[in-house]
């Protein structure tokens, strides 16, 4: 009779450690509606149209002016140079410009060429145009070069990061801070946007693949990912190291009492 209750006991409790271990499992995984095992085909997901960066006060930009006479265009370019530093990597680059509040950048020669709301394609022609006057057929290439997301919270490596390019979407961001720890709360990752004169805050659900269709998906120079800790975060951090001590005390307080009882 003894054993029989002592086998019961440690079977009901292998049992509600399994249920709880496939549960936190399934809270871990990312787009939970696309993880159906029964249907292994491609599926199509829409998402977002990609929409280019626009140019924004306080952006900086590399901008260099070429054309056919060298010494002509050297009038146009910045002396010197400039020292821009991100995540210990330092890199001197050449002609860089900044946008000043009201949305202009300042060449030599011409002056003020307003740029902020256009994106780097635009703001080539726009730059073209200006110097059209002076340089015949010039030549213009125009970079972001402080293209920064932060991702914070609930991640590996909380930091800032430099973006290569003009595109990085959440995902991606995330990546690059190491993953999600599984003290993330999934349902509510949160994307922070300076607009103008105010600030959007936007919820992206990554437990469903329609995260992917929000204008917030593809992120933007200096947004910030927030990462939020779930309810269970306890749980989700320990896991079984937490619940199978505790589950262990509890069968031998009842094995001391059913010995007594005996």
């Amino acid at each position: 009779m003894f054993i029989s209750r002592l086998w019961l006991i440690i079977f009901t409790t292998f049992i509600i450690l399994s249920a709880i271990s496939c549960r936190t499992g399934k809270e871990l995984a990312l787009f939970q509606d696309l993880n159906s095992e029964e249907n292994t085909q491609v599926r199509e997901v829409r998402t977002a149209a990609f929409d280019p960066l626009r140019l924004q006060t306080d952006d900086q930009l590399q901008i260099v002016i070429s054309s056919i006479s060298p010494e002509a265009s050297q009038l146009f370019n910045l002396m010197g140079s400039a020292v821009i530093t991100s995540n210990n990597n330092t890199q001197n680059m050449q002609s860089v410009y900044s946008v000043s509040p009201s949305g202009n950048i300042t060449i030599p020669i011409i002056g003020d060429v307003k740029i902020a709301g256009l994106t780097t394609d635009e703001a080539k022609a726009e730059i073209k145009n200006a110097v059209s006057e002076y340089l015949k057929d010039a030549v213009i290439s125009v970079t972001l070069i402080n293209f920064r997301v932060t991702v914070m919270g609930e991640v590996q490596r909380p930091s800032t990061f430099q973006v290569a390019g003009e595109k990085i979407n959440v995902l991606q961001a995330i990546g690059m801070a190491g993953d999600l720890t599984v003290f993330a709360k999934r349902s509510n990752i949160k994307v922070i946007r300076k607009a103008a004169d105010k600030v959007e805050v936007a919820h992206l659900n990554l437990n469903n693949s329609s995260a992917m269709r929000s204008p917030f998906y593809n992120l933007r120079q200096n947004d910030i990912v927030l990462v939020e800790p779930g309810k269970r975060k306890g749980l989700q951090a320990e896991g079984l190291n937490v619940i199978i001590p505790a589950a262990t005390s509890i069968i031998s307080l009842i094995i001391v009492a059913l010995t007594r009882l005996r």
